[in-house]
């Protein structure tokens, strides 16, 4: 129920010291910066919810940034509020057929074109829903079991692609 196997594969990967050796002199650095508790309170007080337990631990561990991981896509804090928004905007320039569950969370958008969200009412781990306009789908899929799986699978993708690369 809480997200201890990502982390620790994150730091056997020594993950955040490999993304910053493949950055070029020039850029900043990667780094791991926590949203604050009174942050996330104020996130679940404006859009009047309670975030699942796995999600708040992520974004206590990396929730403005996770140290080059999901680096390139809306998902930290400073979108989240956006990428509500600009989910629904996606699924109406698609003509997408279902709407979002009325207790929908998009914590995760790509490039404007795939979005990821968990339904609220489906515990502290929930299951992960994916669109992506590329897909010609007339459904929300299931993409991932639980929140914790989504992220620790991304983390191994993302490193192996990494191994390829250099």
């Amino acid at each position: 129920m809480s997200i201890e196997n990502f982390k620790d594969k994150f730091l056997q990967l020594d993950f955040l010291n490999w993304s910053n050796s493949l950055r070029y002199e020039d850029e900043e650095p990667c780094k791991l910066i926590p949203c604050t508790e009174e942050e996330i309170f104020s996130l679940e007080t404006d859009l009047n919810i309670n975030l699942p337990k796995a999600y708040k631990e992520f974004l206590l561990w990396g929730g403005h940034e996770a140290g080059g991981l999901l680096e390139g896509s809306d998902c930290f804090f400073k979108h989240i509020l956006n990428i509500q928004k600009w989910a629904i905007d996606l699924l109406n320039e698609n003509d997408f057929p279902e709407s979002l569950p009325k207790d929908a969370f998009v914590f995760y958008m790509h490039q404007g074109y795939e979005f990821m969200f968990f339904k609220i009412s489906e515990g502290d781990d929930p299951p992960i829903y994916i669109y992506n306009e590329l897909n010609n789908q007339s459904l929300f899929s299931k993409a991932y079991l639980k929140y914790s799986d989504f992220l620790l699978i991304f983390l191994e993708e993302q490193a192996n692609y990494l191994k390829e690369m250099f």
